[in-house]
């Protein structure tokens, strides 16, 4: 039996009900009003069908006619705003008292994503964006009083009534009032904890953000009605320099870093326009989410990339002779940890300067000791743009300078080859990558820890690659194969460029041009770029990315040290990055609840997370199912009773989502053959990020699933053979286990990971 609703419980849910109506017959009688528009359309046909009645010479009066009625109605269709969305007008309902031409006054304010008031009628919706009320949403309690600047008046009142609401489908199905939360369920309304009883295995046990009545698809959770006041300076702060976002698994970084894109669109849309902004993402599935939000919080068009791509895109952009290079991530692992050791960064810059330096004598022997000068008092810019500067110069001091005839020749064509020269990214990419000596003094210079066959490794993997590419043109149709039936060129490293070539190849661009730009004379600059999952960039990338806006222009970062999947990318410490970096950056303390997971998965990640956790965690939103370690004496077994459990839980509830995840895809392809075998509905392999969102169960690897979330997650094979004691494996099941939003299993065939706590494992 569920607990009655109280009286007012029962009066608060009546009155939330009646203002959604008067507000959706409001915005439906604003709809109506649309009649001068369609009038103006059957005055435009009825024009139409004269024409083909009328003589020749009356065509040209009805045509301006036309056109002066089709001005008209654009000019009537640029005037009109939409309003609020009638199936879910606002998410905020404020009560406040305050004193109004020396009388009190009580008056009611919603809150949504965009404004629509009608005095008249006495409904007021406020945009949460811009509007000073809706900080008092934002950063007010129930019974406080407020104090705040409204239209450059200082007002006082308190907050009488503070409503979260939910509106789905133009119904409202959700009520939170301080502690009391009321879920419309199909028996009717019901407090919270009564909702939770009723829901096997904790799913809709606390209506997450973006829930209504159950979870529809994986899309990003919409949180701004959750927004806290910490939360809220984030997004509406300062626009300079860099944020970096911190915060545990499920605490909201990626969406408050969207929220503060759309913000800062909303604030100021022709310097922050959606096509200036820039997102990166770790991945595919992550891309596409944030392409299905972003236009949500009325922001269409923002580029959306993963890391990879867009550098790839960018270097071909900026550099022409590279255009021909194909991409790879066959990159051995000890040249790959040393292209993202943060050393190179000090080394790159040293390069070109050393190479600038080297073009002292040539200057100052074809042009004498004036034009030396001149090149020697600019050393300060970068390198193409001192030479562009002293070609300036000297095209207006030549004379001054007593150069004339051949001098003068001779010193324009030295600057006009310095020029050239220093603008060559690919020769200094090259001497960067091969020249072990110099590789191995700065990795010693920055007290790195490296192996001699690392460095070896390096210098061999890059001069494969600073070869030109193949040419399978060379090779008939017969012979583009090989015995294994992949192309000749698969796998190959020679004439390819990896991520991390493509990040030191734009730092020398920006180093050498003073922006991104290259030789092609293109460039890239953003009004504002945000980046998920920053922890898993090395710190050469993201100073790459941070050069894509102006100086002190916004950058964003979000990202949790705890989750790191990328263990070889030189940084660990979001301070150390941004000394090592010189970046103008506020680190912001880290997001204190955790949205996503319950208590009970929060409590077990943190645990297998041992010495690697943070000295504080963030506090866990609410209590759900327990975890549960299933052993099994092999795998069979284990796939017998996961189809079952399965099969059960798709039965009775259609929209859950699972995941089923593995460390390697060796493991999940064992267990998908057998799901599939054994029928399970709504199964899916997910190999490559392909991941579509719908209920159903995706089977994959822990590589695939950073930033996503499930209702259901199931660790497979949570075992010491798979999880031993290592940093990297505890970040990998941390990972895994912080998907979950309701309930986590972990199976075992065999002995199970020492990472779990006795009190799982009964060891």
């Amino acid at each position: 039996m569920s607990e009655a609703l109280t009286a007012y419980e029962e009066a608060m849910i009546a009155e939330e009900q009646a203002l959604l109506r008067q507000v959706q017959a409001r915005l439906a009688e604003h709809v109506a009003g649309a009649k001068a528009t369609s009038d103006f359309d059957n005055e435009l046909l009825a024009l139409r069908d004269q024409l083909q009645e009328t003589r020749a010479e009356d065509h040209a009066m009805l045509v301006e006619h036309m056109t002066r009625l089709a001005a008209l109605r654009a000019a009537q269709d640029r005037e009109r705003v939409f309003p609020a969305d009638p199936s879910n007008p606002y998410f905020a309902h404020l009560r406040l008292q305050d004193v109004f031409k020396g009388e009190h006054r009580v008056r009611d304010v919603l809150v949504g994503r965009r404004a629509f008031i009608d005095t008249r009628q006495g409904v007021q919706i406020v945009d949460w964006r811009n509007s000073p009320i809706s900080r008092i949403y934002y950063c007010y309690n129930e019974g406080d009083e407020y104090e705040e600047v409204f239209a450059g008046e200082h007002k006082r009142g308190e907050v009488l009534v503070r409503r979260t609401l939910t509106v789905q489908s133009g119904e409202l199905v959700r009520l939170r009032q301080g502690d009391a939360v009321l879920v419309r369920t199909a028996e009717g309304w019901v407090k919270d904890s009564a909702a939770r009883s009723r829901l096997a295995g904790g799913v809709g046990a606390a209506m997450r953000p973006g829930e209504l009545g159950g979870k529809v698809d994986g899309r990003l959770p919409e949180i701004t009605a959750l927004i806290d006041p910490e939360q809220f300076r984030i997004i509406s702060g300062d626009r300079s320099g860099v944020v970096i976002i911190r915060g545990g698994a499920g605490t909201g970084k990626t969406t408050i870093a969207l929220h503060r894109a759309a913000f800062l669109h909303f604030d100021d849309p022709k310097k922050f326009a959606a096509n200036r902004m820039l997102v990166i993402t770790p991945g595919d599935a992550l891309r596409r989410y944030v392409a299905g939000v972003l236009p949500s919080l009325d922001v269409g068009g923002v580029p959306i990339r993963t890391f990879p791509s867009f550098a790839h895109e960018a270097v071909k952009r900026l550099v022409p002779a590279l255009k021909k290079r194909k991409a790879t991530d066959d990159t051995p692992m000890g040249a790959r940890r040393l292209k993202r050791h943060p050393a190179l960064l000090d080394l790159i810059s040293q390069l070109i300067r050393d190479e600038a330096r080297a073009w002292d004598d040539p200057i100052g022997k074809a042009g004498g000791p004036e034009v030396l000068k001149a090149w020697v008092s600019r050393r300060n810019l970068p390198p193409v743009v001192r030479a562009e500067r002293t070609l300036e110069w000297l095209d207006k001091n030549a004379a001054k300078a007593g150069l004339q005839g051949g001098s003068l020749v001779a010193a324009r064509k030295a600057l006009q080859q310095a020029a050239r020269e220093l603008g060559d990214p690919v020769e200094t990419w090259a001497e960067l990558l091969t020249d072990r000596g110099r590789l191995s003094q700065a990795f010693t210079a920055a007290g790195a820890e490296f192996y001699q066959w690392e460095l070896d490794q390096l210098v061999q993997t890059a001069s494969l690659q600073v070869d030109e590419p193949m040419n399978l043109a060379d090779y008939d149709e017969s012979h583009r194969q090989g015995v294994d039936g992949h192309a000749l060129d698969h796998g190959e490293l020679q004439g390819r460029l990896d991520v991390d070539d493509c990040a030191i190849l734009l730092r020398i661009c920006q180093l050498k041009f003073g922006s991104m730009t290259g030789p092609s004379g293109q460039k890239l600059r953003f009004a504002h770029v945000v980046v998920d999952e920053a922890q898993d960039l090395s710190p050469l990338s993201i100073q790459v990315l941070c050069g894509l806006v102006p100086p002190d222009g916004p950058v964003t970062l979000a990202g949790d040290t705890a989750q790191r999947l990328v263990l070889d990318n030189g940084f660990a410490d979001w301070d150390e990055l941004a000394e090592r970096l010189h970046l103008k950056a506020h680190v912001l303390p880290p997001l204190a609840v955790t949205y996503r997971s319950t208590r009970q998965v929060m409590a077990l990640a943190r645990h297998v997370l041992g010495p690697l956790a943070r000295e504080e965690a963030p506090r866990d939103a609410r209590d759900g199912a327990p975890v549960e370690l299933l052993r099994f004496p092999e795998q069979g077994e284990a796939v017998g009773f996961l189809a079952d459990a399965l099969k059960s839980l798709l039965a009775r509830e259609r929209r859950s989502t699972v995941a089923l995840v593995a460390r390697t895809p060796e493991v999940a392809d064992v267990y998908y053959q057998g799901l599939k075998r054994a029928q399970v509905p709504a199964l899916r392999r997910v190999r490559q990020q392909d991941f579509d969102f719908s209920a159903g169960v995706d089977v994959t690897d822990v590589m695939q699933i950073k930033g996503l979330e499930y209702d259901y997650v199931v660790a497979l094979e949570a075992t010491a053979g798979h999880y031993p004691s290592t940093d990297e494996a505890r970040f990998q099941l941390h990972v895994i286990m912080t998907r979950a939003a309701h309930q986590l299993w972990l199976v075992c065939s065999d002995t199970p990971s020492l990472l779990l706590p006795e009190s799982l494992t009964g060891a």
